[in-house]
């Protein structure tokens, strides 16, 4: 199942919610949200990039794949009794994908501590209450 969490992803004036894999595998130096071509139309950055985009090579699971880096957007988990706390990120744009995930350092930043990832459990550390993954899209 994985744990999938609801998140807003900003970028200049839009916005959008959407749900996004918390995936620890998806490792990375600073926080990162990796984006599929839609969620980047959506917040207006495909395919007119920002003059700041950077054209990087990342190794995945499945090989190397080319991804466009955009720096200057925020991100914020949204879920019950949760205060918001927008984390800068960088989003990645990748053809590659079709689901949002969120790296490891988004994860420690949204303090996101995943409990049973095949039951979708995760907490907020320093709290006992156990959530439940939001469901995927059908």
């Amino acid at each position: 199942m994985g744990v999938r969490v609801k998140i807003r992803i900003a970028f200049s004036e839009k916005s959008v919610e959407t749900l996004a894999l918390v995936n620890t595998g998806f490792e990375g130096d600073v926080p990162e949200v990796l984006i599929p071509f839609y969620v980047a139309e959506r917040l207006g950055i495909w395919p007119a990039l920002p003059e700041n985009t950077l054209i990087e090579t990342y190794r995945s699971a499945s090989g190397l794949m080319r991804v466009y880096r955009v720096k200057g957007a925020e991100a914020l988990l949204i879920a019950e009794d949760v205060k918001p706390n927008p984390v800068p990120v960088y989003l990645v744009i990748s053809e590659y994908t079709d689901e949002v995930l969120i790296n490891d350092q988004l994860t420690s930043h949204l303090r996101i501590v995943i409990e049973d990832p095949a039951k979708g459990l995760w907490r907020l550390k320093g709290e006992e209450k156990i959530r439940r993954s939001e469901l995927t899209f059908p």
